[in-house]
């Protein structure tokens, strides 16, 4: 699917724009899809990498807590319980 962008500016700049998209072999739409589609992938890139921040932060917290001993430890049986527990309330709606 495929959005249209409008906007205004004024002469000169579109003037001046159109010039720069000419030297480049383009048109000005195509020079500013090519600039829209690099803020788009910056963007991406950020949030990416704000998740990979707090994802650091988490590990981090977690290797901490074990270094402390504070960590809470279960086998097997012990989460697979905890895991029907928590969908059998899910299921009621009371989590």
């Amino acid at each position: 699917m495929s959005s249209t962008i409008h906007f205004r500016i004024d002469d000169e700049t579109k003037r001046l724009a159109m010039l720069a998209a000419e030297r480049q072999q383009m048109s000005l739409t195509e020079l500013m899809r090519q600039r829209a589609e690099e803020l788009a992938a910056e963007e991406l890139r950020f949030q990416n990498s704000d998740h990979e921040h707090w994802l650091e932060q988490q590990i981090a917290h977690a290797f901490n807590r074990h270094n402390s001993g504070e960590g809470e430890y279960l086998n097997n049986d012990e989460v697979t319980k905890h895991m029907d527990d928590l969908r059998q309330r899910a299921a009621q709606g009371k989590l």
